[in-house]
């Protein structure tokens, strides 16, 4: 599954995984493209697996300066030796049907690597939130029994982040026909639109892995300010940039937007048709 460049080092144990799920408004795949742009994060390695659909474009990355950038692909690999921090970036949709399978092999990738932790970023149809999800806070995120063990508290005590509120099992019963033997610690979580968030947190609960899921509500449209808060939660949690202000949150202006998303929205319409 993992394919190593020759810059790629001999392991990742103790490191921390932060990956995107393809989700409404791709949130968590402009987070990371944030993550490597600003912390400028080198290439390593590949994700090349007949679960996610192939991929091959321009450097997402290329610098104003550069001349000649490199070619991506569906999924790759990010390092940082400084903050033992491994970041994928994923690019396209996993093929129908595969996202338990894709789910099975990113576990088992996962254990053999030995993450310290692991954090899904995603989002969530803001249009299925219930009463109590419509005011306050955007995120909401849910962590396996391994990770509760780890970092205790945290996250609901010490940063006042929200839960995913359970929804009733017997209801959410019905949508996930296709899994088997659900623990009881994944039964009622209910993430609309995040791709294979809830997929991969009921595998880190089976494989007791260490697996965060950071998620914000949104609708398809302009993502970027939902971009920032996302980012800006990650940020507050793992402290990859300095606080420079007396605010409680790092400013956007901190972050380097990638030359990729002057086209997000097209490259506009070209005026000598008319």
């Amino acid at each position: 599954m993992y394919v190593k460049c020759c810059n790629s080092p001999s392991d990742f144990k103790g490191c921390t995984l932060i990956l995107p799920a393809v989700s409404v408004g791709n949130v968590g795949q402009l987070a990371v493209d944030l993550l490597v742009a600003t912390l400028n994060l080198e290439r390593v390695g590949f994700i090349h697996d007949d679960c996610i659909l192939p991929v091959c474009g321009n450097d997402a990355f290329l610098k104003t300066n550069e001349t000649q950038g490199k070619l991506v692909t569906s999924t790759e690999v990010y390092y940082c030796a400084d903050q033992s921090l491994v970041v994928v970036q994923q690019r396209a949709p996993i093929v129908k049907g595969k996202q338990r399978e894709f789910c099975r092999k990113l576990s088992d990738w996962i254990k053999t690597c030995q993450f310290d932790k692991v954090i899904l970023l995603t989002s969530s149809y803001a249009h299925e939130r219930i009463d109590s999800q419509i005011q306050g806070s955007p995120l909401r995120y849910v962590v396996t029994p391994t990770l509760q063990d780890k970092i205790g508290m945290l996250l609901q005590d010490d940063m006042k982040w929200c839960q995913f509120e359970r929804r009733d099992p017997t209801w959410t019963k019905s949508l996930d026909k296709e899994e088997e033997d659900i623990p009881d610690t994944a039964k009622g979580v209910f993430i609309p639109g995040g791709g294979i968030a809830k997929k991969l947190f009921i595998q880190g609960c089976k494989d007791n892995l260490p697996i965060a899921v950071l998620s914000v509500f949104c609708a398809e449209g302009d993502n970027i300010p939902d971009t920032f808060t996302l980012i800006s939660y990650l940020n507050q949690w793992l402290a990859l940039l300095p606080n420079q202000s007396s605010d409680s949150e790092v400013p956007s202006s901190s972050w380097t937007i990638p030359s990729s998303w002057s086209l997000l929205f097209g490259s506009g319409v070209d005026k000598s048709i008319y």
